[in-house]
């Protein structure tokens, strides 16, 4: 495996104040170092795990997290049962900060659960600190939330939108893979998944080269991103990752944003309706639309040959009053 930081840009010396907006689009993941190392938060960590939550505390209104239990055999790998009917973890509403407390008290005990809180929304558990965690180029029409846990892994799975991960407290160990390792990855089930996005079955805990041979390819392409505290990554939408918390608290904020407006919808609903309409046709019928699919959306082609106001659903970019008359007729059409 590579390491992310030797193979492309780590930048120093940024601020959430100083962030340049376009570096937010890049297309491939850019390490931030120290770029959220003045926040209160972040220094209150360094001092200790019990600090930084007496810092959270005077935060806290009594918001309740959705929390994952995961049994101790399970090594804190987020997970499906052994039948793939359900998850490998119990899920319960717990005060944030009780929970917090539990995962420093159990951390460095020989056998015990793991617990972990996933996305949960700052604007809803801290309210206020979100004006104290602000970044320059997303004060507006972004996602802000939280993730904490012990030695939790997340196995890879992707976001769709562009996502700016600082690391506030422990240490938080990345392994990324682009797009085009999907074949290699072996994703779960696209309609039953831990967090909502599909997950890889495997990961570098529980490596098995018999069940998963693939893996080890996808291994060799993989860039490992080690966040210390205060630093952060930018990662970009459909970058797979697995995600490791690696300290005894590792509390993580991120950011999602998107860089195309929200009335283009949410390209998955496209994914699965082609699923519905295509995956079972003959397969030169699949062929067939597969060039249509190259042609019309995934090509750079400019269909000058169409007179511009005669293009419509082909004219780049689309407009909204033509992607809301879109979605209306889609939604009239699947109805039927």
């Amino acid at each position: 495996m590579a390491n992310c930081v030797e193979s492309f840009q780590t930048i120093s010396g940024l601020t959430p104040d100083t962030l340049p907006a376009k570096l937010l689009n890049s297309a491939v993941p850019i390490v931030l170092k120290g770029f959220v190392s003045e926040w209160p938060l972040v220094r209150a960590g360094q001092i200790s795990d019990n600090t930084a939550i007496d810092y959270l505390q005077q935060f806290y209104q009594g918001f309740l997290v959705n929390t994952c239990t995961i049994p101790a055999d399970q090594h804190g790998v987020i997970s499906y049962n052994s039948d793939m009917t359900s998850f490998n973890f119990a899920n319960k509403q717990a005060a944030f900060i009780d929970v917090l407390k539990q995962i420093v008290d159990t951390a460095n005990q020989p056998v015990a659960e793991t617990i972990y809180i996933g996305s949960t929304s700052i604007a809803q558990c801290l309210p206020k600190l979100v004006d104290l965690c602000s970044v320059a180029p997303l004060n507006q029409g972004c996602l802000f939330n939280l993730w904490a846990g012990g030695k939790v892994t997340v196995p890879a799975h992707y976001d769709v939108a562009q996502n700016l991960a600082c690391c506030v407290t422990g240490k938080r160990r990345f392994t990324l893979f682009a797009p085009e390792q999907i074949e290699n990855l072996y994703i779960g089930p696209l309609d039953r998944a831990p967090g909502g996005q599909p997950i890889s079955l495997t990961t570098t805990k529980n490596l098995d080269d018999t069940q998963f041979p693939k893996f080890k390819d996808a291994l060799k392409t993989a860039y490992i991103v080690d966040l210390e505290p205060g630093d952060a990554l930018i990662l970009p939408s459909m970058w797979w990752h697995q995600v490791e918390g690696l300290g005894t608290l590792n509390i993580l904020f991120n950011y999602w944003f998107k860089n195309t407006p929200a009335f283009y919808g949410q390209p998955r609903n496209a994914l699965h309706h082609a699923i519905l309409s295509i995956r079972n046709l003959p397969k030169h019928e699949r062929t067939a639309w597969q060039q249509l699919f190259n042609y019309y959306v995934f090509s750079e082609n400019e269909f000058t040959h169409i007179p511009e106001h005669a293009q419509t659903l082909l004219a780049s970019p689309m407009d909204e009053l033509t992607a809301r008359k879109l979605r209306a007729e889609l939604q009239n059409k699947l109805r039927r």
